[in-house]
This record gives C-alpha cells, sequence and structure tokens, in this order.
C-alpha cells in the first residue's frame, strides 16, 4: 500500500511571517496548494479549520482547541489528493509514488493542529514567531484595509497583545510533544537573513532555502 508523506504545518500567530515562509517553502519546493487565497493560504485546509472551530464555538479572534467531537477533517489521503486538486485513480497512484514534499499554511493550525496530527502524526510543524508589539501593529493596522476581515476589537493593541499571547503559548505547547518533529523560527531573524538559523531550517525541510528568502526578503523592502 503506497503511503501519503508527512506534510509542513506551518503554526503561529497572524500577521507573524508564515506567509513569508509558505512562500519560500514553496518556491524550495514543497507544494502548499493548489487553490490558495491572498494570505497564502490552502483554501481547503483553511475552510475545515473555519468549520471545526466554528462546530466548537471558537473562531480565529476567540481561539481555543476543539475537542474530537468537532473536528471536521477528511482522511489524510482525501486531503493530500485534494491539495493536489488529484482526481483518479490512476493519477492518484502516480501521485503517491512521486511522493511529493507539501504542506500548508493557517494561523487558525495552531489551534486545531492535534486534528491535523490525527491524520499526520509524523507532520513536520514549523511555529513562525514575531514580536508581539510588531503583530498587535500590524493586526490594527490591517484592519482598516478595505477587503480584510474587520473587527472593532483588533483596534485595542492590549487585546491585540493578548490574543498573540495565546498563539504562541499554544504553538509552544507542542515542543515537548513533537520534539524533533518541531521547530520554532523568528520572523526578524528571517529578514535578517541569519543564515545559522535558516540553515537550521533548511536541515528541518530538507531543502535549500536561503536563496529564496533573500530574493523574497529583498523584494518586501
Amino acid at each position: 500500500m503506497l503511503s501519503i508523506p508527512a506534510p509542513y504545518i506551518i503554526i503561529g500567530m497572524h500577521r507573524s511571517g508564515t506567509s513569508l515562509v509558505a512562500q519560500v517553502l514553496e518556491k524550495s519546493g514543497i507544494f502548499m496548494g493548489v487553490v490558495k487565497d491572498h494570505n497564502y493560504e490552502s483554501v481547503p485546509f483553511l475552510s475545515l479549520n473555519q468549520q471545526t472551530l466554528w462546530a466548537a464555538d471558537a473562531n480565529w479572534l476567540e481561539p481555543k482547541v476543539p475537542s474530537k467531537e468537532h473536528y471536521k477533517s477528511l482522511t489524510g489521503a482525501e486531503m493530500f489528493y485534494e491539495h493536489f486538486k488529484t482526481y483518479g485513480r490512476l493519477r492518484q497512484n502516480l501521485l503517491k509514488l512521486k511522493s511529493p514534499a507539501w504542506g500548508w499554511k493557517d494561523p487558525r493550525n495552531t489551534f486545531t493542529l492535534p486534528m491535523w496530527l490525527e491524520q499526520f502524526p509524523k507532520a513536520k510543524v514549523i511555529h513562525v514567531i514575531r514580536n508581539k508589539q510588531a503583530v498587535a501593529k500590524s493586526l490594527a493596522k490591517r484592519n482598516k484595509v478595505t477587503g480584510e476581515v474587520q473587527d472593532s476589537k483588533l483596534d485595542d493593541m492590549n487585546f491585540n497583545l493578548k490574543l498573540c499571547e495565546s498563539y504562541v503559548a499554544q504553538a509552544n505547547s507542542y515542543k515537548t510533544t513533537l520534539e524533533k518533529n518541531y521547530i520554532e523560527i523568528q520572523y526578524e531573524d528571517l529578514l535578517a537573513l541569519n543564515v545559522s538559523k535558516i540553515k537550521a531550517l533548511e536541515d528541518f525541510c530538507k531543502k535549500p532555502l536561503l536563496a529564496n528568502f533573500k530574493t523574497y526578503v529583498k523584494a518586501s523592502v
């Protein structure tokens, strides 16, 4: 029986640089999904994360870890095929034989990760961290952008700081259990192109990332 390769799952607070990491990973050979939104989030995984949080009477602004009764995920194989939009048994078997590196980014993963680990117990988890003051300011700034999801709570810097702290604390809680399948990376280290930190991420992902980080960081300046 052909097995599904373990995915790379990016977690971390909103506005923390998870999009940058997702873009670099995809450019470096880790496919992040056929259908992605403007935040580089794989739509099928984003949708299931939202449904799961809603079922638990939660959302990204008021997050919590859902219990199993609220899980909305499909089987690992179904999500793998959906990620690549691969239909038909022959094409699915060919995809498995290629065993492509894949993964997805969604800050909601921070709270729904236990659900995904049930489907992908060997998943490699990347926690992206950013200075919480910068996150809080970025949330408030985005809250004034037309077309983005807006909420009056995000105009309160104290609310934003506490929200960031809750995401970081939850993400950190996986460190002990996941051990070698978990890595933390500081957004500021990526912007500074800290070679040793990026090398650690390269070793974790088994992909050359530095050149693509240089490209994306320079483009954002």
